[in-house]
């Protein structure tokens, strides 16, 4: 890549979230914060805030510490700030974008947390609710052992009142509840604002009138991240984790009409118990008519359907939408299913499956970009890529590199990255060749195979991908038992 880039490419402040499992009861947990770097190698600055198992730490004072970076753009971002009740000061290896503004996690400490999240450049301009103020929606999501998902928007006041909030929560094993709105839910924001962290607090109230805690973090003034701090015994026995992105409104009835988005979701199969993850194509037609190509990896059991004329339902006032799949459940994915737009083609997705069958498959929506003329060379060249799981059974996290070359509908190149689970498994900075994989894809939809050997040929690795855009796709393994589902991939441009 030309030798090791200037640390100065790690440079200003930084938002981040990650969430998965300690080590100690196997319990969920999160973190949220912000660093700031100078681009010489120092943290001067920022703060975080820890939920473990509903144990709440904060740093006291300015963040302090070091990084490294190397030529992959990848590095070890190491505090010596002590955070409340952490024992071990905390350390994230992460994966940067060439340009330096957004980056995979997964921490790195003596802790063994099994912890994966992103991290993105902030604005500090933006660090003011009159700057925040807007139409925003949002997805909100706990890991096991209750996964739920909420899905919803709001509209925030540049005094931190939240006014035209519409909520819909899915909780896997149990079924869905929404919309909500009106009576006692209310967002909101304090007054005071972010701080120059960009950090904040907010609360929630929910339609039986409990009220759930958060801290924030701003990115822009169009989107930011939470995490749920309600300590144990709150009304919240969950932890949440969250990201808002602000609309583009006022939506016209025929916003929801996109060529294609693409979308990834992951959930919990309650009946495994283990991770369900859903890759696959969303394109709605005439406002009311959508056709769907997923593919499913459910515990070894493997899904690829085609559907068309799903019927779709949508609010332009909220950007709040449904679709309704006869059997959708059955065949891996969902009976209904709620989305709420940011813009065209992109927003947030929840399963709305009534009763038992509901696995809360949550996401996000992608456009994609390049219909009709999508190559294998879509793998070509540097993409990150990162990957976590839901339940115990699938709480492996991993965030790396691969520098991949296709030629002749082949595969080849080289990957690094890091590794951790609750098996006591942690190798940071792996190192490895690619073995070569066939690729196939289909030019029209960017739907894509990967198939290539096991070490010592004992099986062959199935892996389906599809194409959001130049170097960014989604992917999930669908190798069939006795090999196990792995979480979900995501794939970033570098």
């Amino acid at each position: 890549m030309g030798g090791p880039p200037s640390p100065n490419v790690l440079n200003g402040q930084y938002a981040f979230v990650l969430s998965g499992f300690d080590p100690a009861g196997n319990n969920p947990m999160a973190i949220v914060g912000s660093i700031t770097a100078d681009g010489l190698g120092h943290i001067t600055g920022g703060s975080v805030d820890v939920n473990d198992n509903q144990i709440i730490s904060s740093s006291n004072g300015a963040l302090a510490g070091s990084y490294t970076l190397d030529s992959n753009f990848r590095g070890v971002i190491t505090l010596t700030s002590a955070v409340g009740s952490v024992t071990h000061p905390l350390a994230i290896a992460f994966t940067l974008k060439t340009d330096g503004t957004f980056g995979d996690l997964i921490d790195a400490d003596a802790n063994n947390f099994v912890l994966s999240g992103t991290m993105q450049k902030q604005d500090a301009t933006a660090f003011s609710l009159a700057k925040l103020a807007g139409d925003f929606a949002f997805e909100l999501d706990s890991r096991a052992p209750s996964q739920n998902s909420v899905l919803g928007r709001f509209t925030l006041g540049q005094a931190g009142t939240s006014t035209n909030i519409v909520f819909d929560a899915s909780n896997s094993g149990v079924g869905t509840s929404g919309p909500l709105s009106g009576g006692p839910l209310a967002v909101t924001f304090t007054a005071s604002g972010p701080n120059g962290s960009g950090r904040g607090i907010f609360t929630v109230i929910d339609s039986s009138n409990q009220t759930a805690n958060f801290v924030y973090y701003v990115i822009g003034a169009g989107n930011f991240l939470a995490m749920e701090t309600d300590p144990t015994g709150g009304a919240a026995q969950t932890i949440y984790t969250a990201v808002a992105s602000k609309q583009t409104t006022p939506f016209s009835a025929t916003t929801v009409n996109t060529p294609a988005s693409v979308f990834a979701l992951t959930g919990f199969d309650t009946l495994s118990p283990n991770d369900i993850v859903a890759v696959g194509l969303l394109q709605i037609m005439n406002s009311n008519t959508a056709s769907l190509r997923w593919d499913t990896d459910d515990v070894g059991t493997i899904f690829s359907q085609t559907l068309a004329g799903q019927t779709v339902t949508f609010d332009s006032s909220t950007g709040r939408g449904t679709i309704t799949i006869t059997g959708g459940a059955a065949i891996g994915l969902f009976d209904s299913a709620v989305f709420y737009l940011t813009d065209s083609g992109k927003g947030f997705l929840v399963d709305a499956t009534a009763g038992a069958s509901n696995r809360a498959l949550a996401g996000r929506l992608q456009a994609q970009a390049g219909s009709g003329s999508f190559a294998a060379t879509a793998l070509s060249g540097n993409t990150m890529l990162r990957a976590s799981g839901l339940s115990l059974n699938d709480n492996g996290a991993f965030d790396g590199l691969v520098s991949g070359n296709v030629n002749n509908n082949v595969l080849t190149g080289t990957a690094v990255g890091d590794f951790r689970n609750l098996a006591g498994t942690s190798a940071l900075n792996l190192s490895t060749n690619l073995i070569p994989g066939n690729l196939t894809i289909d030019a029209s939809t960017g739907r894509g195979t990967l198939i290539f050997p096991s070490p010592g040929n004992t099986f062959t690795n199935t892996n389906v991908f599809y194409v959001i855009g130049p170097k960014q796709y989604v992917l999930i393994d669908e190798t069939p038992p006795p090999n196990n589902a792995i979480p979900i991939e995501f794939h970033d441009p570098q």
